[in-house]
């Protein structure tokens, strides 16, 4: 039943995306502002013990090309960081969650496992752009409330991937994510201090968050004290 519904799930976000990336390369203007769309940063896992929700791929996305990449992937990106032979140095959202997940008291083996195989990766948005401004001024470029229309999509299309892949707890990569993500359940125990926090819905799932300057997490040892309290693997 759950994978007749992400199927069903995902025909439906790949006809609104095939419609927006039909609309947006007709606009010499937008297309200049994207990189095509990206779903999936993981492996698609129903009920993972956490699933990662970014705001939206960035520009350094290897798929940034105008395509429109709607599969999931072999494994998360974030295990490029660890590469032995070629370690992606640059990706610092990877380093920072790595060094989260150290503090929380996980060894190296533990982090690789629960990132590739415990673990799914998604954004809000699916948009490829080089800053979250971006985003808006691509959509309102093509069409009258462009951005706001998006918007909704892209929070029914959340909101349905997390009910259908029933995730034990979120982790909501920035502030403003966590802030959309807690008003789709009512919760309870809402908490927000030093720069991260933590809800829990009355489905039972607990969601995390924590604000961040671009890719840098702001407070990593209270974040990791939220990780130790929440996550048992």
């Amino acid at each position: 039943m759950q994978n007749e519904r992400f199927k069903n799930w995902e025909k439906d976000v790949l006809k609104g995306l095939e419609a927006q990336k039909k609309i947006i390369d007709q606009n010499e203007q937008a297309q200049h502002l994207y990189g095509g769309f990206y779903i999936w940063d993981s492996k698609y896992i129903l009920n993972p013990e956490i699933m990662f929700i970014g705001i939206n791929p960035g520009n350094g996305n290897p798929s940034n090309n105008g395509s429109l990449n709607y599969k999931p992937e072999s494994q998360m990106s974030y295990l490029e960081f660890l590469d032995t032979e070629e370690p992606n140095l640059t990706y610092t959202l990877a380093r920072e969650t790595i060094d989260v997940f150290k503090k929380s008291g996980y060894n190296l083996e533990q982090i690789i496992d629960i990132l590739n195989n415990k673990s799914v990766k998604t954004n809000f948005h699916y948009i490829i752009t080089r800053n979250e401004t971006d985003i808006k001024k691509c959509f309102n470029l093509v069409e009258q409330n462009g951005f706001n229309n998006y918007w909704l999509q892209s929070y029914k299309w959340t909101g349905d991937l997390i009910n259908i892949i029933r995730p034990k707890v979120i982790i909501c990569e920035g502030k403003g994510v966590f802030d959309v993500i807690k008003d789709y359940e009512d919760y309870t125990d809402l908490e927000w201090e030093d720069n991260c926090g933590f809800l829990k819905r009355e489905d039972g799932i607990v969601v995390l968050g924590y604000s961040r300057t671009f890719s840098n997490i702001k407070n990593k040892t209270r974040l990791a004290e939220l990780i130790k309290k929440h996550i048992i693997i």
